[in-house]
């Protein structure tokens, strides 16, 4: 009869530990996937925050040859200003001196009774302001030389008074020659280089009352019998 009597021993709490272990085995295997994963995830990012690091240090090597670049640029720039400033103050003083020996025309552009006094003034204030630019300078001083430069291919007419206060008519052809009329058309002449004087010459009255008439496109250009400096010797 005991035989077949069931048996109430240990077997229930193996089947319990076998159970046990089974659900261990589980827990540990769940545990390695996920740590898995993480160590994955961290293989990842690394790999991703290295190339970054080196597009980040590419990027600051490109910024340091270019920052490189700028400060030898500044340095040349600084050693080319050096040299410009000298440069533009003898162009200044070579103007300023062509001027003043060139036929004493006058040059009434808006409201100035003659724009280029104003004009070599301006010049002789901004060459000694430090504020304006080395740039500024050299740019209005090539402009003051072409306004020069045009004088000599063109006619102009305007009105004015004569040393003695009486007015008169002026035109100017190119940078040949500067001639007056008076205001009553009795008197004429021109300016003697020579001399450094006005000189009058009522044998041109002619030829200025065809130049004002040329000058102010009255007529159509024409040749001209008017008084001509005489050529100088050049001396080297």
């Amino acid at each position: 009869m005991s035989r077949n009597r069931p048996f109430k021993g240990p077997v229930p709490r193996v089947a319990g530990i076998a159970i046990a272990v089974l659900l261990g085995v589980g827990s540990v295997v769940a545990h390695a996937e996920d740590s898995g994963q993480r160590y994955a995830k961290l293989s990842a990012d690394t790999e991703s925050f290295e190339r970054h690091n080196q597009t980040l240090q590419k990027q600051i090597s490109t910024q340091q040859q270019r920052l490189a670049d700028v400060e030898a640029q500044a340095v040349q720039l600084d050693a080319t200003a050096a040299e410009i400033v000298p440069l533009l103050t003898r162009m200044y003083e070579d103007l300023d001196k062509f001027v003043a020996g060139d036929l004493p025309f006058l040059d009434p552009i808006g409201d100035s009774a003659d724009s280029r006094k104003d004009r070599m003034q301006h010049l002789k204030d901004m060459m000694a302001d430090a504020s304006v630019s080395v740039a500024e300078k050299y740019r209005r001083v090539l402009e003051a030389y072409q306004i020069e430069i045009d004088y000599g291919r063109t006619m102009a007419a305007y009105t004015g008074t004569l040393e003695d206060g009486r007015k008169a008519e002026y035109v100017r052809v190119g940078r040949v020659s500067l001639l007056y009329r008076t205001e009553d058309g009795e008197e004429s002449g021109y300016w003697d280089a020579s001399q450094k004087k006005w000189v009058v010459d009522n044998d041109y009255k002619d030829a200025v009352s065809q130049a004002l008439r040329i000058a102010r496109k009255e007529v159509a250009p024409d040749v001209m019998n008017i008084p001509v400096p005489a050529a100088q010797e050049v001396r080297s």
